[in-house]
């Protein structure tokens, strides 16, 4: 007899849902892409540990979204900010796919949003925004019987406080971060109480908690603070549990390590320093899990849609004739003419990728043996893709034969990038058979970029997981980069450099050009030790299983954790009742150690003693506390507490 499986039905919030070529999404780095393939990944793994996970991803529905392809559910979702009510509405759309997306709309705030914009540039704004669909999403998830919910960054971090603090004791949430450098900080508007009564918070009890950050709210705090609070994980997206490496290990370094580490780089005094957590200390006495992204299988070379040609005519025909997807004719023929997958056993694919990219480039057919530095991807902060023009000429003086191709565009309005997109161009001008350069962004030409390639420039400032060295050593493009963050998995096949000090470029560039001479030397010297290097490359595991393993298994320990809770709950008030009329003798005396000599569960007890002690007026105040509402004594509800913690299978809140 076949055994039913087990049950899980999970919320995951996001602001990014990926899908953009349905139309019915949005994405914008590399929250989007997590969002589109990590729920496929998290079902075919619940199902090989015996679990049948029904997953719904909510998210807003963004002004260029094409309502009338969704379900509208007919619900009126509530919120308030700035003391007017709302009612979102909630759209429904299940994919090809399977996967089931929830949209949450309202015209008052979300009207302005667009393809290109769904962040809001005032602070302000983004947190009236955040706020309103948070409540949305709070009171959708309340009606649904979720057994879990899974956020991914601050945007949705208010979530848990509009679901409050009974619906947590029992419903597991957890937080993954995807880039702490933005925390969703926000200046104060007629101080932290008032400025959370606008978003329909109570100030006065949450504000010195969980929100004040310099005289700031920080969402990414708050919802740190509530989620560990309530027993469920905080993840980034590299890593280990323990996070022991990638950018779980870097979040808990603060100024002054990092500071430290940049000297015994350096040699002498760094002048500044970039500090991951962004003086959020908070993450170095939090345990933060890194489990690492993964990529799905479409990426690698012998999958890739891009390199097929019955994808590319289809994209020919929607762009039409005088749009060509390659501006070199011979590219665009052999191109739409037949597929260029490959893969390991079969390399001559890739060098006629090679070839094709340098005509696209160059306009001619490579001579002699060129070697093709490459670099694809924004020109922001974070990117630090300005080094590469800094390394430009001395590489080209290095080696004869070096070439750069780069794609990359800079964000409207922000100088530094719009600085870097004209130094390109001049080098592009004065080197015109050695430098390409282009701001249009053009999919099939990145993805040609990187299979016709030989290495993949990525001198990141920080890269919390890392996907475009994944996606570049999957097709046999070898990555030089800064060992930051997610990079750091590819050590074992790349040039990696290591360099902290952000204030010194002239520094960062000599330490980057470093790897590069030692790429060159190989390239040249040491061929099958090269020809190695790429097949390691190419060889990576990159794939999700292990990572959406780990995710069923956070989903799990969540409902371990709350039975701990509810143990706690219980231990403490068995411990109240037994002492009778010994109460007010042991509350005179019995004083927790404060700081590091203090004990979670005395301190339990201890206010669990005040609130028994309490005037009547005073007691709705602490039962609204967590882990501390003893609603036994009211009846009815701690024995459905305990039904949904023994489930067949002793998971909290998952059906058979």
């Amino acid at each position: 007899m076949t055994q039913q499986k087990q049950r899980l039905k999970v919320a995951m919030a996001a602001w990014e849902p990926g899908r953009v070529q349905w139309g019915l999404g949005t994405k914008v780095g590399g929250l989007g892409v997590i969002i589109e393939e990590l729920p496929l990944e998290l079902v075919k793994a619940a199902d090989k540990m015996g679990i049948e996970l029904e997953l719904e991803i909510l998210t807003p529905c963004f002004g260029h979204y094409d309502k009338s392809k969704l379900k509208k559910l007919g619900l009126q979702l509530p919120a308030t900010i700035m003391h007017t009510p709302l009612l979102f509405e909630a759209y429904e759309y299940v994919f090809p796919d399977g996967q089931k997306v929830i949209y949450f709309w309202d015209e008052w705030q979300l009207n302005w949003t667009n393809a290109a914009s769904i962040y809001p540039t005032d602070p302000h704004m983004g947190l009236r925004l955040y706020a309103s669909a948070s409540q949305a999403m709070a009171a959708y998830i309340r009606a649904n019987n979720f057994h879990s919910v899974h956020l991914h960054d601050y945007h949705v971090g208010l979530i848990p406080f509009y679901l409050g603090d009974e619906t947590l004791q029992e419903l597991p949430v957890h937080f993954t971060i995807h880039n702490a450098t933005y925390q969703g900080i926000t200046p104060l508007q007629d101080g932290g109480y008032t400025s959370l009564d606008r978003i329909n918070l109570p100030g006065e009890k949450l504000f010195h908690k969980y929100f004040d950050f310099f005289d700031n709210l920080n969402l990414m705090k708050a919802c740190m603070l509530k989620v560990h609070e309530m027993g469920g994980k905080i993840t980034t997206v590299s890593g280990d549990i323990e996070g022991t490496w990638g950018y779980a290990a870097e979040l808990r370094q603060n100024h002054a390590k990092v500071l430290a580490k940049a000297h015994a780089q350096k040699g002498s005094p760094p002048g500044e320093v970039f500090v991951p957590n962004r003086h959020l200390d908070l993450f170095e006495k939090l345990p933060v899990a890194g489990i690492t992204n993964g990529m799905s299988d479409r990426n690698r070379p012998e999958n890739l849609p891009e390199l097929q040609a019955e994808v590319l005519q289809k994209l020919q025909s929607q762009q039409g004739d005088g749009n060509p997807i390659f501006t070199n004719p011979v590219t665009q023929k052999e191109m739409l003419a037949k597929d260029h997958n490959f893969d390991a056993e079969n390399l001559e694919l890739k060098r006629d990728l090679k070839r094709l990219l340098h005509l696209e480039a160059f306009q001619s057919e490579p001579e002699g043996d060129p070697i093709l530095f490459t670099a694809v991807g924004r020109l922001v902060e974070q990117k630090n893709l300005g080094l590469v023009a800094a390394i430009i000429e001395r590489t080209l003086a290095y080696d004869g034969q070096a070439k750069f191709i780069l794609l990359a565009s800079a964000t409207p309005g922000d100088p530094s990038g719009l600085a870097d997109e004209e130094e390109f161009r001049r080098l592009a001008a004065i080197y015109p058979g050695q430098v390409y350069f282009c701001n249009a962004f053009n999919q099939p030409l990145s993805k040609l970029i990187l299979a016709g390639g030989d290495f993949s420039l990525i001198p990141s400032r920080f890269e919390p997981c890392g996907l475009v060295d994944y996606e570049s050593c999957l097709v046999g493009n070898i990555v030089i980069g800064r060992a930051t963050g997610g990079l750091t998995k590819t050590a074992h096949c790349a040039y990696l450099y290591e360099w902290l000090d952000i204030s010194d470029p002239a520094g960062e560039a000599i330490a980057f050009f470093g790897q590069i001479k030692a790429a060159i030397d190989t390239y040249r010297h040491r061929p099958a030790w090269h020809q190695a290097l790429m097949l390691e490359a190419m060889a990576i595991d990159a794939g999700w299983e292990r990572s959406a393993r780990q995710y069923i298994r956070m989903y799990e320990y969540g409902f371990l954790v709350k039975k701990w809770h509810q143990k706690r709950r219980e231990v403490v008030h068995d411990h109240i009742r037994s002492l009778e009329n010994n109460l007010p003798l042991f509350k005179e005396f019995f004083i927790p150690g404060a700081g590091e000599y203090g004990d979670a569960l005395d301190w339990d007890l201890k206010r669990a003693m005040d609130a028994e002690t309490l005037p009547e007026g005073k007691k709705e105040v602490w039962e609204s506390l967590p882990q501390s509402s003893f609603k036994e004594k009211e009846g009815g509800n701690k024995k459905a507490g305990r039904d949904r913690l023994e489930s067949p299978i002793g998971l909290t809140g998952i059906d058979g």
